[in-house]
């Protein structure tokens, strides 16, 4: 089931994702940029120009969702280098801050609100 809500970030989306059935999924473009969380793991997801489609077992999601031209500053990346990309947040961000970041969210009794926490940081 799908979920989503106002954030306290002006602007973004908080979500959660937890698919019923099995197969793969279609996340369409919306040219935003999203900080995700998926099994134990931090990711970004660019701003996407085609659908992306998801692929293995299904499994629970959340994410806060920027508005188109704010994440790059969060980031320190432009958005153009991870058009159509999903990365980890490793590779943008010293290994051991996203492993104290992800070791919170992991911890957490809502991963979303935690993901939000940090992306207010």
């Amino acid at each position: 089931m799908y979920r989503e809500r106002a954030s306290r970030l002006t602007g973004a989306v908080v979500w959660t994702n937890t698919p019923s059935g099995g197969g793969g999924g279609r996340v369409l473009p919306d040219g935003c940029m999203d900080l995700l969380w998926n099994e134990g793991r931090l990711l970004v997801a660019g701003p996407d120009t085609r659908a992306h489609l998801t692929e293995g077992r299904p499994s629970a999601w959340a994410g806060v969702r920027f508005p188109p031209g704010t994440a790059p500053a969060l980031l320190g990346v432009p958005a153009h280098e991870l058009r159509d990309l999903r990365v980890a947040l490793s590779d943008l961000w010293p290994a051991a801050g996203v492993r104290r970041m992800t070791a919170r969210v992991n911890a957490a009794d809502d991963p979303a609100h935690a993901l939000e926490d940090l992306a207010l940081r």
